[in-house]
Order: C-alpha cells, then structure tokens, then sequence
C-alpha cells in the first residue's frame, strides 16, 4: 500500500534534495506510487507509537516528518503527481504539494484524518482550501471520506482522470515532455519561484500549527478510539 514510513520519507527528501543540485538534465518531476497505491498515508505502526509518546515531543517528531516532505515545495522544477492508486491522508496533501495531478477515473483519494482522531496534517489544511472551493475542500476535510478520481477531476483536485490508471504514467509523462520540450528553463525557474514565493512561507507556518494540532490529538481519548477502529476495521464511536 506504500506506507508513508520514516525510511521511505528520507528517501524521499535525499532524492528531491538531488533534484535540487539542478542537473540541467532533469527539466520536471513526476511522482507516481510502486504498485498499485499511490500512497497510503502513515504506517500503522508509527500511528501506534503517536499514542504513546508525549505531547511536547509529538509536536517534535511532527515537524521533522513534514520536513521530509516540504523540499518538494522548493524544488525549481514543475511537478506532477501521477496518482496511479489509493492517495489517501499525508499521501493525498503530497499529491496536493504538486503542481499539476493526473489519476484515473476509480482510483480512490482522500483525506481522511478526522475519521482517524486527528487534525489535517502534511499542509492538507492549507493546500486543500487554497486549491479548491469552500465548500469542496471543506467536505472533503470534514467528511474524512474517499472519492473517486472522476469525482477529483470535477472538483479540481486533480486537472484530469483518465478512463484507466494503468494511462496515468504514461500520460503524466507526455504531459511532463510538453512542458519541457519547447519552454525555456530559466523562464521556468523564475515562473515557478514567482507562483509559488508567496505560498511557501505560509505553508510552512501552517505546518507548524499543524504538528502542534496533531500532536494535541494524538494525546486525546479520540485518538485511541479511532486507532482501535482502524484496526479492527469497525467504525469508531467517539465519546
């Protein structure tokens, strides 16, 4: 399911810090998931540990996670998030870190943290109503539900769902060749640090407050409801 482990996020971060060198040779990013998934969010495991760990240091460890990630933010190159199966919670906001996401017509997305016992994290409480309407990215965080990618594209949320996920790469790559074949990669750096300069800091700020968020459920008696519910696959019933 390609959970979003710490070893996976580190290699994460070290490759996107590659990217960053600038090899002229690299002119965009796609992301896609190994498999079947997308991305499915947090391991299991490491949601168990969120509940046994202190607070103050929660907030700590929130942080350093989402700074894995956030070097996508920074990286002078366009990117597409190719989401060829489920992208759910901290995966879905990655998608949502892109600049451009192509899925197919039934894979399901979503992000499902409240269904969880916390807060969004991973930018999804900036990213998500910053790039949709009220009222869409508000059900969507709300309802904690999944949708389906045909459902994504008539949101917005992603800018096409192709009628098979096995089109989703390939397509994302067509898409990635005619961004780059015929723009110039200097014009390209400077448009990018333009639509994206007045974003970053905020983003940033609100992961902050995010983690602290987190981090104050993850201490909650609805945490451990909606873990336990996670596990033994039956709906929570929240006090």
């Amino acid at each position: 399911m390609n959970c979003m482990t710490e070893q996976m996020a580190v290699k994460f971060q070290e490759t996107v810090r590659t990217l960053q060198e600038r090899n002229p040779q690299v002119r965009c990013l796609v992301i896609t998931g190994h498999g079947s998934s997308f991305a499915a969010g947090a391991d299991l495991a490491w949601l168990e540990e969120r509940g046994q760990t202190p607070e103050e240091e929660n907030f700590k460890i929130m942080q350093e996670y989402y700074g894995y990630f956030t070097p996508l933010l920074e990286l002078p190159l366009p990117t597409i998030a190719a989401i060829n199966g489920p992208a759910v919670g901290a995966g879905f906001c990655v998608a949502m870190f892109c600049d451009l996401r192509l899925t197919g017509q039934m894979v399901k997305m979503g992000a499902n943290f409240l269904r969880v016992g916390i807060s969004p994290g991973m930018g999804g409480s900036y990213t998500i109503p910053t790039k949709l309407s009220d009222q869409a990215s508000k059900e969507i965080i709300l309802t904690g539900r999944l949708f389906s990618g045909e459902e994504a594209e008539r949101m917005g949320v992603v800018m096409r769902a192709l009628p098979d996920k096995t089109q989703v790469l390939p397509e994302a790559l067509a898409l990635a060749d005619q961004i780059t074949s015929t723009t110039s990669p200097l014009a390209m750096r400077e448009t990018l640090h333009l639509t994206r300069i007045s974003q970053l800091p905020a983003i940033k700020e609100q992961l902050v407050r995010e983690a602290a968020a987190q981090a104050r459920c993850f201490a909650g008696p609805d945490y451990r409801i909606a873990l336990e519910s996670v596990k033994t696959k039956t709906p929570p019933v929240f006090e």
